[in-house]
């Protein structure tokens, strides 16, 4: 049999070198999250033959779309052929070993022939990671599981197997019972846990690991500036390359700085920089607990050999700023204490979206061909009703265009039941930042949210207008208005439109910090609840979670001085999302706020109530 090779990048080689127990991951966009899970699936099959590893996920829409395809294309690479070597969703053929745990249905798993069985485990079914004993745990985008359901119900199932695997066998395993949890930086309270397994740096060597973490990152977005000035010099082919990615090849540009010149200037202060990081990132290189945990942070700088600058430069330049810092970069920032929206993840965000018998059926019917499948479509969203229109509100700009799709319902995804308030409810939001400011910003925005929703029974939507897209692009000579421009292409696409607009002048933002801060209470039922899909609107959330409280004489508002010309904070980092959320909000429900509520005492800043 061939030799058979598979690069593994700086995010995966300490976890395959130091081979822990227990793993905990936090990791940018880029990174190979899923393909580190498939290196753990390999390491499963070959020391726990015949054993049980559950895969958890918010969702079965999760693992069957994002989780997998990479998994099973990192096995397949090394030699796991599908429907030879393992079976997904079927009783396995004759010759394949059964489990040590017998299995009594197989809907939800992935048998190998060694018997080695992956339980598919979605926390929107409850009760699905009840039954057989486990060997190994891998759970996947940490930050959305329930802790306490999956400690109730996936957890102490991690107990079997100890004749075969664990001490009473003789030779024990020492991954046996372990864990793998991989995530994204979370972003909101609940969801912090994960990085409670990070405490040991400082209890065992005194290493305040984020602190140096994010010293790390902002050099490494410093270095990007030059990178960036560098590539616009149009340097020759020929010439040394001023932006090596290991030690070696930083020590061979040290040659070229001695020509002079700007590019040199440029060479000698990315390896002073590149330098710099090194060692800042050797006092947190990883190690294993005392208990057998390894944690570890990483972002796309880890796999840039393979991502390439060009990546790392293009999504800087169109993804606004807070995301690209938290989703690439994976900075670790806590919400801001006084924040003008108090949101609750347990009260206000849902991930069980996905209806999950329609996407297993469909995913069955392509034969689990994940890399292939195209799962991008309303018609898999368990949240979207088809046969009712789609509300959508926007936050026009010449730099970065965003919009958010609602629906209200009488339906609470949160809690999963009936309920008689209406629920205002986010299910998605679409953004365009292109690399120049021409139309095509428009047509992407409006193309995007077209081709997702081309299956959406009712073709109707209500637009709530912004006041501010009544202006036309600045960048564009005889440009439409953004409005004009976003109807045009909806209709274009068969699309009725309802257009809905509050009178008057803009509301001051203190009126909209009252009216969120009764929603968001749920004290007054004059009011919706909001309901936000937290997966499909991750950006929005992120945007929500960020943004400050000040005030303003007697009044409380929005901190938006990042928006202000000369203000040194780029457009895209301001808070547009969170301002197509207040526009949709205002518009329905703001002229509520003349009335008496029962919503009194409730806003908090700096510990004060109001």
């Amino acid at each position: 049999m061939a030799d058979v090779f598979v690069y593994g990048n700086r995010a995966q080689l300490p976890k395959l070198l130091l081979q822990a127990p227990c793993e905990v991951s936090v990791e940018g966009r880029g990174t190979g999250k899923s393909f580190d899970i498939g290196f753990k699936m390999d390491a499963v099959i070959r020391y726990l033959p015949r054993g049980i590893c559950t895969i958890t996920g918010k969702t079965f829409g999760q693992l069957l779309t994002r989780t997998l395809p990479s998994s099973l294309k990192l096995l397949n690479q090394i030699g796991h052929q599908k429907d030879f070597d393992y079976v997904i969703g079927r009783k396995p053929p004759a010759g394949f070993l059964s489990s040590y745990e017998a299995l009594s249905k197989f809907d939800n798993v992935i048998s190998f022939r060694n018997g080695t069985r992956f339980v598919m485990i979605s926390q929107s079914e409850p009760g699905s990671g009840r039954g057989a004993n486990a060997d190994y745990e891998i759970v996947d985008e940490a930050l959305t599981i329930d802790r306490e359901q999956y400690n109730n119900e996936v957890s102490p199932t991690n107990r079997g197997n100890n004749e075969f695997f664990g001490k009473k066998s003789g030779h024990p395993i020492p991954m046996h019972h372990g864990f793998k949890y991989s995530t994204s930086m979370p972003v909101t309270k609940e969801g912090r846990w994960v990085l409670e397994y990070a405490d040991y740096y400082y209890k065992e060597r005194g290493v305040r690991i984020f602190d140096i973490w994010n010293r790390v990152v902002m050099m490494q977005v410093d270095i990007l500036k030059v990178v960036d000035e560098y590539k616009q010099l149009d340097a020759p082919q020929d010439a040394a390359v001023p932006c090596p990615t290991t030690p070696a090849a930083v020590a061979a540009a040290q040659g070229t700085a001695a020509s002079g010149g700007r590019k040199a200037e440029l060479i000698a202060e990315f390896r002073r920089q590149w330098n710099e990081i090194q060692r800042l990132k050797k006092q947190i290189a990883p190690f294993v607990s005392r208990s057998g945990v390894l944690f570890t942070l990483s972002n796309a700088f880890d796999n840039l050999e393979m991502l390439t600058w060009d990546y790392l430069l293009k999504n800087q330049k169109q993804l606004p700023a807070l995301i690209f810092m938290v989703e690439i970069m994976n900075m670790y920032y806590d919400k801001v204490e006084d924040c003008f929206y108090s949101l609750q993840e347990r009260k206000h965000v849902y991930y069980n979206f996905y209806d999950e018998d329609r996407l297993r059926g469909f995913a069955s019917q392509v034969g689990f061909d994940f890399v292939n499948a195209d799962f991008r479509s309303s018609v898999f969203d368990k949240d979207c009703e088809p046969s009712d229109p789609l509300e959508l509100s926007f936050d026009w700009g010449s730099k970065i265009c965003v919009m958010q799709v609602s629906q209200p319902r009488h339906w609470d995804f949160v809690n999963g039941c009936a309920s008689e308030q209406i629920c205002q409810t986010m299910i998605n939001e679409f953004y365009s930042k292109p690399d120049g400011n021409d139309n095509v910003l428009i047509d992407d925005l409006l193309g995007q949210f077209c081709k997702y929703y081309e299956h959406h029974v009712c073709k109707e939507v209500v637009f709530f207008k912004d006041k501010y897209g009544d202006h036309r692009n600045p960048n564009v000579l005889n440009s439409k208005t953004y409005n004009e421009m976003a109807l045009d292409v909806l209709r274009k696409h068969g699309w009725s439109v309802a257009i809905k607009e509050h009178k008057g002048t803009e509301p001051p933002q203190s009126d909209k910090y009252v009216m969120w801060g009764i929603i968001l209470n749920e004290q007054d039922d004059n009011y919706p609840r909001f309901r936000i899909n937290g997966d499909k609107c991750h950006y929005t959330l992120i945007s929500m979670n960020n943004a400050k409280v000040k005030q303003v004489k007697n009044n409380l508002e929005k901190d938006k001085s990042s928006e202000r010309p000369g203000s040194g904070v780029l457009p895209e980092e301001a808070t547009h999302f969170s301002d197509a959320a207040d526009k949709i909000m205002w518009i329905k429900y703001g002229k509520l706020l003349g009335k008496k509520s029962k919503g009194g005492g409730i806003l908090r800043v700096g510990g004060r109530s109001f």
